[in-house]
């Protein structure tokens, strides 16, 4: 039958069937140090066929000593493998490469499989299948299952009740660090009471019964097997509970996402995509099963898919179109049906969270890889309202090492690494503190994170009303900074970027304060009230940017309709700007998209535009006054609601705009996508606490209006130069003298100086 995959499929396939070969040598070389009856790599490679050779020591490994995860699919792969010479060099050079790797023990760490696995697989992009890194994966499961978490650690039938699950398991990263700290917190508390430590006990509990692994890719699964088998190969397991679930085919199934409509997935698929009676992988033998089925978890540790539903809907991207669009229907239906708190407009991992949720105890505990946007991005709001309502936050861990803005090896998107319980009665829910590890240096290596897991164990976190955090510290070098803030606070607040907003904890504490409405500048203790209200409240926003393509056409032909297009780093210099383009209306809708009418959009143009994303490390405008009202496709315009005095109040809201307060403000409550890439949304910039242009006398009006009069047209530094930058000095001093504020200046040096503004590390 003639293949129906592409080159580039076939491709995939074959790397990926090569890895899963390796991975069983490497295996037996290892198991060949524990068990007699395994023969030595070495000892095979001159007994003729590589590949009757290697497949007969598979099969006697799998009906005498167990295994099956492991060897069953590398055995099926050789089975499928023609007789060749050249395929034949090519499993001796495997087996070669298989010895170099177990001669160099430290190449067989936690998941080094894992690594290369994600490098060869192809489709990462379509499946969002992001690898955690060793260090990340460490440090939130040393959070998540902290000693204090569970309090009978060290109790062997306790331990072997309690389960953790990952439901996008992949190459088994985050089980494998799972397996590190149950293993760690057991051997502690036994040590502790001078008990004995049974180590075959605690593995073949870990492997038997504790965690539970689930995906969509069955050679991930195998990884994964191996990966978890490889912590002790001298002792045999009767049992894992990992599976591999259907992801596509005539059912259109969706892997674990399968869990949202039922406790129980009946279909596995095997590594090459056909649907079999469902299956578990087994120590001795392939079960058939009737079902998959999540137990109730005390942990579900995630690193979910993430790919979105906008920008071309990449959701099941690996599929065919065909299928892809029924399964995102079908996933619109299921969310629908079951009244989930989720939004596939933030992506899958939205999705996961709601599905994670379902068997969760209470008690029980939560943890995540997500994007930055979690805290910040409005399609997130719904996750973060499900945490409310179920959870009390514990940890928040940003990044603000511009080396590595990411917890995930294949991505260099923005990510944070939060941990939650779930709430046993109403009381829990608000009482604690969240803690946000606001990271100076994103660690590199596992003992990197274990040294920051136990500088945080030993730190003090004040709140940031107290104007002041812990320093992390490894040894003599800083590392982050720990701020606590009550989750009573935070968690009624629509964003949560608050505590994790900025690495320097002033400028944590200045940016609390102000949106607060009270002015604080580090070293004074008296706090200065400045009278803010919303961006909502002074003007209406006008429409976004799809919709202004919606109805319109752009142009450098002079039409009713002026517009201000792009956001030139070059040439977008100055406050006070003129059109640079022209709207055409539309005569009929573009294929596949809805006609925006004339009456829906122009009445919304306005003179004031909000940055809808800037590039916080090239950029130097926050906002802009254009000469006449104006649409725009990369700015938001603002149309302020009182008539009187308008152009007065204009250039006011501007100035204060790009001032260090606005910015602070504003960049408080940006939607971080890659470091200093960051967007803002019409809902966040609605609520946006500014300056109350109501409440400033027509004396303040006027020395306001006359300082954007002087410094407008005067030509601003990007937002790194800011601390140099006269004309963002006089703008400072302008406000501050209208307002009877005192000197902030310093704040002004503290955010140029921020990581995600001048991309430099601290």
């Amino acid at each position: 039958m003639k293949s129906k995959l592409n080159p580039q499929e076939a491709a995939a396939v074959s790397r990926i069937s090569g890895l899963v070969l390796i991975n069983a040598l490497v295996f037996q070389e290892v198991l060949s140090q524990h068990e007699g009856r395994v023969k030595p790599l070495q000892g095979m490679l001159d007994q003729g066929n590589p590949i009757s050779t290697f497949s007969n020591q598979w099969k006697f490994i799998l009906e005498n000593i167990n295994y099956y995860p492991i060897f069953h699919i590398a055995r099926g792969i050789l089975g499928n493998l023609s007789g060749t010479e050249d395929t034949a060099r090519a499993i001796i050079g495997l087996a070669e490469t298989a010895q170099k790797i177990v001669s160099h023990r430290a190449a067989l760490r936690h998941d080094l499989m894992g690594r290369v696995y994600h490098r060869l697989l192809a489709d990462k992009k379509y499946l969002a299948t992001y690898y955690t890194s060793i260090p990340a994966a460490t440090l939130l499961l040393k959070l998540a299952l902290r000693d204090d978490a569970q309090s009978a650690w060290g109790n062997e039938e306790t331990l072997a009740s309690f389960r953790v699950a990952d439901l996008t398991c992949g190459t088994g990263t985050l089980l494998m660090a799972a397996a590190d700290a149950i293993a760690d917190a057991h051997i502690r508390a036994r040590a502790r009471k001078a008990e004995y430590v049974d180590l075959a006990m605690l593995h073949r509990a870990l492997t038997e019964h504790i965690l539970q692994g689930y995906d969509v890719l069955a050679s991930a699964i195998h990884l994964t097997a191996s990966t978890l088998a490889l912590r002790a190969p001298q002792i045999s397991f009767k049992r894992m509970n990992l599976f591999s679930l259907p992801h596509g085919g005539r059912h259109l199934r969706l892997g674990s996402i399968e869990f949202l409509q039922d406790r129980q997935v009946s279909e596995v698929t095997d590594l090459f995509g056909a649907v079999t009676g469902a299956e578990q992988m087994k120590a001795d033998q392939s079960e058939a099963l009737v079902h998959a089925e999540v137990p109730p978890l005390d942990l579900c540790v995630m690193n979910p898919p993430f790919t979105r539903s906008v920008g071309g809907n990449l959701l099941f991207g690996s599929l065919p179109e065909a299928d892809r669009k029924k399964m995102q229907k079908r996933l619109a239906e299921l969310i629908k049906k079951k009244k989930v708190l989720a939004n596939s407009t933030a992506g899958l991992g939205s999705v996961f969270v709601a599905i994670a949720d379902r068997f969760i105890k209470p008690g029980g505990r939560i943890g995540l890889v997500l994007p930055k946007a979690l805290l910040s991005g409005v399609a997130w709001d719904k996750t973060r309202e499900l945490l409310r309502q179920k959870y009390r936050v514990e940890y928040i861990v940003a990044s603000h090492d511009p080396e590595r803005w990411n917890f995930s090896e294949s991505t260099s998107l923005s990510e944070v690494l939060l941990v939650a319980v779930k709430d046993k009665d109403k009381d829990s829910r608000t009482d604690g503190k969240v803690v946000a590890l606001n990271l100076w240096r994103n660690p590199t290596t596992a003992f990197e994170a274990l040294a920051i897991f136990n500088a945080v164990r030993a730190s003090t976190t004040p709140e940031t009303s107290e104007n002041s955090s812990s320093s992390i510290m490894v040894g003599e070098q800083k590392v982050g900074e720990a701020v606590a803030i009550p989750w009573s606070k935070l968690k009624d607040h629509y964003l949560w970027l608050g505590p994790a907003a900025f690495a320097q904890p002033d400028l944590v504490s200045a940016a609390t304060e102000l949106m607060d409405g009270h002015l604080w500048v580090p070293g004074k203790s008296a706090r200065k009230k400045v009278a803010l209200t919303t961006i909502g409240e002074l003007g209406i926003l006008g429409p976004d940017a799809r919709d202004i393509h919606d109805g319109f056409t752009f142009g450098e032909t002079k039409t009713a309709y002026a517009a201000f297009l792009n956001h030139d780093a070059k040439t977008t210099t100055t406050i006070a700007q003129e059109p640079n383009g022209y709207l055409t209306h539309l005569k009929k809708a573009k294929e596949g998209r809805p006609l925006r009418k004339i009456e829906h959009l122009w009445p919304l143009a306005g003179q004031i535009l909000l940055a809808e994303r800037l590039r916080l490390n090239t950029q130097k405008l926050a906002a802009i006054r254009v000469s006449e009202p104006v649409l725009s496709n990369m700015w938001w315009s603002v149309h302020l609601k009182k008539s009187g005095t308008r152009h007065q109040r204009e250039k006011v809201l501007s100035l204060w705009l790009n001032s260090t307060l606005g910015l602070l403000t504003l960049f408080a409550n940006r939607e971080e996508t890659e470091g200093a890439w960051v967007k803002f949304k019409k809902p966040v910039l609605g609520a946006l606490p500014t300056i109350d242009l109501d409440r400033l006398s027509s004396d303040q009006l006027k020395q306001l209006s006359d300082a954007y009069d002087e410094l407008a047209h005067q030509e601003l530094q990007p937002f790194p130069h800011m601390h140099t930058d006269e004309v963002r000095a006089a703008i400072d001093k302008a406000i501050a003298k209208a307002l009877h504020l005192p000197d902030f200046s310093i704040l002004r040096t503290l955010l140029a100086q921020e990581p995600v503004v001048c991309l430099k590390r601290l």
